[in-house]
């Protein structure tokens, strides 16, 4: 007889960063807050874990079908059947197991609502910025920040870190902070997608991995004509989804150019946007433009040609 197996217990009985620990997975701490842990296989990987419903669930940064409950996770990543994965977490469960160390794992993660009011309070409180420190050392220059193209869409909070909102129907729904110690978003963030200034005659989008990127990008190019948006690394089902409608309902935009990094996580995130965006009803051109150099990004490529 076959044992019947609880399904259920697994995704709210095992805690998903210690399993992944378990498979070779490290936390990335800085990307990392106390609702949502990012975690990286070398190259790889990334994944985002967080809790819902009591529920741990995750999602991969490269793959827009790779997310779900740990039971999605296990299968995603074996040829084991369903009624295989049931017996393996059932070790777990059981903790029949060698367990990785309390230090690769975190015990509790907090469920992360939406919490737009908490979002806008923040956003209150920060003023423009034209003159950043942390950006300049990056080589964002103030022209750049004053340009047409970006004035008023970085910011900095009252602790000097550069922001970086995204808005969601003209309302600010997420602030990503940058800054020397810190690269994360606000608590209470839903992130959706960063975005330039448009302006008459564009016909360009760039779609590019981090807003600094965007930035590092129009003032090597200095185009005339292109716009920016930002997916602020890996994204989501709702990030895929605005990037659809924005290549669709722009209908002035002719050319879409992904620059996205030279490595292994660009290129997922690459393949990611050629299946979003040929699938939608866009039928301009798409094409690539990344640094030359594996490894590198557009920020890399600017401060190795101003010296820094």
């Amino acid at each position: 007889m076959t044992t019947k197996i609880d399904f259920s217990s697994f995704k709210y009985g095992i805690n998903l960063t210690q399993y992944a620990a378990h498979l070779g997975y490290e936390i990335d701490r800085k990307k990392s807050t106390r609702n949502s842990i990012a975690m990286r296989k070398s190259n790889e990987d990334k994944i985002i874990i967080s809790k819902r419903g009591g529920n741990w669930i995750y999602f991969s940064v490269y793959n827009d079908q790779d997310n779900g409950t740990i039971i999605d996770f296990v299968r995603n990543r074996s040829s084991k059947s369903l009624y295989e994965i049931g017996k393996e977490l059932q070790v777990w469960i059981g903790g029949n197991i060698a367990l990785p160390e309390p230090t690769k794992f975190v015990n509790h993660v907090e469920e992360r609502q939406p919490d737009p009011r908490r979002v806008q309070r923040l956003f209150n409180y920060c003023s423009l910025v034209y003159d950043h420190e942390y950006l300049k050392n990056r080589g964002i220059t103030a022209e750049a920040l004053k340009s047409p193209r970006f004035s008023g869409r970085v910011f900095q909070d009252h602790y000097n870190n550069a922001v970086f909102p995204h808005f969601n129907d003209n309302q600010v729904c997420a602030l990503e902070l940058k800054g020397n110690n810190i690269d994360l978003f606000v608590e209470g963030s839903e992130k959706t997608l960063w975005r330039s200034n448009t302006r008459k005659g564009d016909d360009t989008l760039i779609i590019s991995e981090t807003p600094i990127d965007a930035l590092s990008y129009q003032i090597l190019y200095a185009l005339s004509s292109a716009f920016y948006t930002s997916t602020c690394g890996g994204f989501s089902s709702l990030q895929s989804d605005l990037i659809n409608k924005l290549v669709t309902d722009v209908s002035w935009v002719n050319q879409v150019i992904l620059i996205t990094d030279n490595d292994e996580g660009g290129d997922a995130i690459t393949d990611r946007l050629n299946a979003i965006i040929t699938n939608s009803n866009y039928t301009g051109s798409l094409t690539r433009h990344s640094p030359d150099i594996r490894g590198l990004d557009w920020n890399d490529v600017l401060k190795n040609e101003i010296e820094i």
